[in-house]
């Protein structure tokens, strides 16, 4: 085998494990003794990519037969996980919900229209892994709340989008000015039609 120090001879009785199976490759290593084995960077790849590691042949089969023997009770922790998962998601998209029909505080004759609106942007901003608004910590909860319902109404209530794909026939639109025009005529209207309806 090839490293950094040139040719490395394998030791005997030692067999390479490919990458891909988490449990097996943590279960190998947490045994202590193994190497790493890495595809080099090069002009198309700038990255190494690792392949996988060299270890004891002993210690790879001892690794393999527990993944066997607890990928049933693995399995059902992976589920069980899943639903506490999804309902602590559930959970914080309904406190979410709440606060956004709490910053609306529309009047009752428009508490459907509120509802949708909490509805559309609690399901959109809440999406895991989609870097939107819901999905920080960084800003209380309320605020969350308040960014999320503004975007859902800007986006449904205004000519926001419309005025964007104006200008995206428009030669040399990307100038920042003309952008931050239509941000703002669509922060007045997002105003308005709350004003309106509460």
């Amino acid at each position: 085998m090839e490293s950094r120090r040139g040719a490395v001879d394998i030791p005997d009785g030692w067999d390479f494990l490919v990458s891909g199976d988490a449990f097996v490759t943590r279960t190998v290593k947490a045994a202590g003794v193994y190497w790493l084995s890495w595809d080099p960077k090069s002009r198309n790849r700038p990255h190494r990519r690792l392949r996988g590691l060299w270890a004891p042949k002993a210690t790879i089969a001892a690794a393999e037969a527990k993944s066997e023997e607890t990928a049933a009770k693995r399995g059902r922790a992976r589920t069980s996980a899943a639903r506490q998962r999804d309902r602590t998601e559930e959970r914080y998209r309904e406190e979410l919900r709440q606060a956004i029909l709490a910053y609306l505080a529309f009047a009752p004759a428009h508490a459907v229209l509120a509802a949708e609106i909490a509805d559309e942007a609690s399901a959109h901003a809440a999406v895991v892994g989609s870097g939107r608004v819901g999905r920080t910590r960084i800003i209380p909860l309320e605020d969350r709340a308040a960014l999320a319902a503004r975007a859902s109404i800007r986006h449904t209530h205004t000519r926001y989008d419309d005025e964007l794909d104006r200008l995206a026939f428009r030669s040399g639109w990307d100038d920042d000015y003309l952008y931050r025009d239509v941000k703002a005529a669509a922060h007045v209207a997002v105003d308005r039609f709350i004003e309106a309806h509460r």
